[in-house]
């Protein structure tokens, strides 16, 4: 018996070394997501409070509706998520790290055990994300590095209200908490491309549907939101489009090109499609200013997520028309199978 203890100690040992990162890293994400958990107080709690801004209560309020407008109008199941409120200061909380070959469009991949494969790689540490977009460069890939507003823990843990998201229009706020609960209802393991695709298709569309339950077909607010929605769909499919644009410019390359042509050709591309904003129809010509402060940091990562989270928006369009628009029935009967096979 001792020796196969010591056995097992010794395997032990070995698999915790060789999967040292591995571990490390699932232990700062364990611990941030518990820390936020741990700190987050009770809606009811903080609706009370007599020093919380009533704009912050109103807001709290709202999502308690969506919720609910989720799960009996859109057949979401019922879930103690988004019933908690974590005040991070508007401080960044996740930060993103996504990265691609700088030659061509495959997203590099991230592999977990259980969770599966994903495009992108979640950290609570900000030191920690540096190192992996450090490490990720040291091998030639192009990395970009983003924060969210918001994630989903597929329903293994309480996902709180973040007070960042309370920032939001309240068009946008419905569209976030929606979104986020999608990927509890609906998620295909191993691929981010039909989730994330899924979840802001049913996000946009679920939160149309309770901004004109609630507020009404002739409100500001909606005409507001669909305001926001256009501009968003313009330049997230122009933005989509510049993918396989670099994607085909890739494609062209010849082995023997040297170098420095193709990252001329590259510079050159990206900055004819940043270019191009300006030429969009949108209903404010200054929302996507800040693209200009970034546009050094913008690469093959950066374009690769609209295609993360747009492609499939067509064919979803289509397949919801088939069924009368009627999106809870969509959700319900649909096969999403055909779509997650891409």
């Amino acid at each position: 018996m001792k020796k196969i203890l010591a056995g097992l100690l010794v395997v032990l040992f070995i698999f915790c070394a060789w999967n040292y990162s591995l571990l490390y890293y699932a232990w700062a994400q364990l611990k941030g997501q518990v820390t936020i958990i741990v700190c987050s107080k009770p809606i009811k709690e903080v609706i009370n409070d007599k020093d919380i801004p009533k704009e912050t209560k109103e807001k709290l309020l709202l999502i308690a509706e969506i919720k609910k407008f989720a799960v009996e109008e859109l057949g979401f199941p019922k879930n103690d998520n988004y019933t908690t409120f974590y005040d991070h200061h508007n401080r960044p909380l996740m930060y993103v790290v996504s990265a691609c070959p700088e030659f061509s469009m495959q997203e590099f991949e991230w592999h977990f055990p259980i969770a599966g494969s994903f495009t992108y790689k979640g950290f609570f540490k900000r030191e920690m994300a540096d190192q992996e977009v450090l490490e990720r460069q040291s091998e030639g890939l192009d990395v970009y590095l983003g924060t969210a507003s918001g994630w989903s823990t597929l329903g293994w843990l309480k996902d709180p209200v973040l007070s960042g998201m309370l920032n939001k229009s309240k068009g946008e706020l419905a569209e976030l908490i929606i979104h986020e609960l999608t990927h509890s209802y609906k998620y295909d393991k191993n691929n981010v491309t039909f989730n994330e695709n899924l979840a802001t298709f049913v996000g946009q569309k679920g939160a149309i549907l309770f901004i004109k339950k609630k507020f009404g077909n002739e409100s500001p607010l909606l005409k507001e939101y669909e305001g926001i929605l256009h501009d968003n769909q313009l330049f997230d499919e122009r933005m989509t489009k510049g993918y396989y644009e670099l994607d085909s410019l890739y494609n062209s390359f010849k082995n023997d090109a040297l170098t420095e042509v193709k990252k001329q050709a590259k510079k050159e591309l990206i900055g004819h499609i940043l270019s191009s904003i300006q030429e969009l129809d949108l209903t404010d010509q200054h929302r996507y200013d800040f693209i200009n402060q970034k546009r050094d940091k913008i690469n093959n990562a950066w374009f690769a997520s609209f295609k993360r989270y747009n492609t499939l928006q067509p064919r979803f369009e289509r397949s919801l028309e088939a069924q009368g628009n009627d999106l809870k029935k969509w959700l319900q009967t649909t096969d999403f199978s055909r779509f997650s096979g891409q």
